[in-house]
């Protein structure tokens, strides 16, 4: 008992957390080109809020994503693409069989609600800038 209660609270506290960082000022908008010199690439973008393990067997949580399993403990920097700076996301979930993400087509982006997933969607418009760096440790 103690346990799901400790479990509910850590996923009302991380959804709470990621209202407030949604809601930060972006930073100023950056040109396409400025972006794609320095290694980005757009991509599709989808958000999904099920699901209780990732592919590499940790709980879902807001800041991580699904991606390609090239990318799998790697951090995935994405902008929108007129240039607003979307956050830091930890790839850490390879998406459904058969599908855009596991191509590497797609970056699905874990959303605590379907508020915030329908949010993400017109924040993005179904497409970001996106930056892969590896990760290490």
């Amino acid at each position: 008992m103690r346990y799901r209660t400790g479990l509910i609270l850590m996923v009302v506290l991380i959804c709470i957390v990621s209202i407030g960082a949604e809601r930060r000022e972006p930073v100023p908008q950056t040109s396409e080109v400025d972006l794609e010199a320095h290694g980005f690439q757009v991509m599709h973008t989808t958000a999904y809020v099920v699901g209780h393990h990732t592919a590499n067997g940790s709980p879902v949580h807001s800041g991580g994503c699904a991606c390609s399993i090239d990318h799998i403990g790697d951090i995935a920097i994405l902008y929108t693409l007129n240039g607003h700076f979307l956050g830091y996301y930890e790839c850490n979930d390879t998406g459904a069989e058969g599908g855009g993400v596991r191509a590497g087509r797609v970056i699905d982006v874990y959303r605590c609600n379907m508020t915030h997933a329908t949010g993400w969607m017109k924040l993005t418009g179904g497409k970001v800038y996106v930056k892969w760096v590896e990760g290490v440790g």
